[in-house]
């Protein structure tokens, strides 16, 4: 329990939160890599990532002029910012086109006129990423998704929708009745978008190996270390991280018993701690990324190396 406490106290010192891109957040990675110093013999790595179009800087605007009549429309009222989608800041109005069929097919785009649009599509049989993909390949200035209206939840705009993780325009999820209002008048509507979004840089994972064991047999446990921006994230996923803690602090205890011979233990054991699961596993993802590139010839850093990942969420 005192680890899970401490967590606690992480967060309670940086606003209740150990979400990445937070105090919190590093805090948990250096108590992490504190205990672990303390009562291990462990090789110990951090990686560090970046996560593009994270932050938001200042409130992000959106203006329509619908027959001749212009609106100023308020942020999480009348929309949201779809995570990882490009800034803004257009100088001039640009022409709402409205793509036909939901946006999930190529022909649904090529039907009308698309480029340097900003283009309007409904919620609805694929995901969101997929429409703004087929959006950027159509070369539009931005993109908005609105709600469908079918559903208790299908009015208010939705926050935390995600873009691709290398999305390059920009992109809002509308509210259901600010979306019919520019489809009803997509004949002569126009927007203008404007959001400064920054990078997020140095996110951690973390791993600890053991010193013994086959590196080519390498068994993977991990966890992620980050939470949500609202709450400590002592369930989720404060409980995974100090689980798979406990486990390496008791694995060393056994190594460090002499009368034992666990150092002839065939496998190597790698602890890991991503960071940004809760953005879509980006830590997670990471990793593996790298340890497939062609570049990576080090023996137990390669995936082939890895025989089985234990995921403690």
């Amino acid at each position: 329990m005192k680890h899970l406490e401490q967590l606690q106290v992480i967060a309670d010192r940086n606003n209740g939160t150990r979400a990445i891109a937070t105090g919190g957040f590093n805090d948990t990675l250096d108590y992490i890599t504190s205990v672990l110093k303390q009562n291990t013999n462990f090789k110990i790595q951090h990686q560090y990532f970046t996560v593009r179009n994270h932050i938001i800087r200042g409130t992000p605007q959106l203006q329509t002029r619908i027959n001749g009549i212009t609106t100023n429309h308020v942020y999480l009222t009348n929309f949201t910012h779809i995570l990882f989608s490009a800034s803004a800041n257009f100088d001039t109005f640009v022409r709402v086109v409205a793509i036909p069929n939901l946006g999930c097919q190529d022909t649904d785009w090529t039907n009308v006129v698309v480029v340097n649009s900003v283009a309007l599509v409904k919620r609805g049989n694929c995901p969101y990423a997929q429409k703004s993909a087929l959006a950027e390949k159509y070369q539009v200035k931005g993109l908005l998704i609105y709600n469908d209206g079918t559903s208790p939840d299908g009015f208010n705009p939705i926050q935390g929708v995600r873009n691709n993780l290398n999305a390059t325009i920009p992109a809002y999820f509308l509210s259901y009745n600010l979306g019919m209002q520019l489809v009803n008048g997509a004949d002569n509507a126009s927007v203008i978008m404007g959001i400064n979004v920054s990078d997020t840089n140095g996110i951690g994972n973390i791993c600890a190996d053991t010193q013994t064991g086959d590196k080519t047999k390498t068994v993977v446990v991990g966890a992620h270390s980050d939470g949500v921006p609202a709450g400590s994230g002592i369930n989720d996923n404060g409980s995974g991280t100090v689980g798979i803690l406990v486990l390496a602090l008791n694995l060393a205890r056994l190594f460090q018993t002499s009368s034992l011979q666990y150092s002839t233990y065939q496998y190597r054991i790698r602890f890991c701690w991503w960071g940004a699961e809760e953005l879509g596993l980006i830590g997670a993802r990471y990793h593996v990324e790298q340890a497939l590139l062609p570049s990576t010839n080090i023996v137990g850093e390669r995936l082939q190396d890895y025989l089985v990942n234990l995921n403690y969420d």
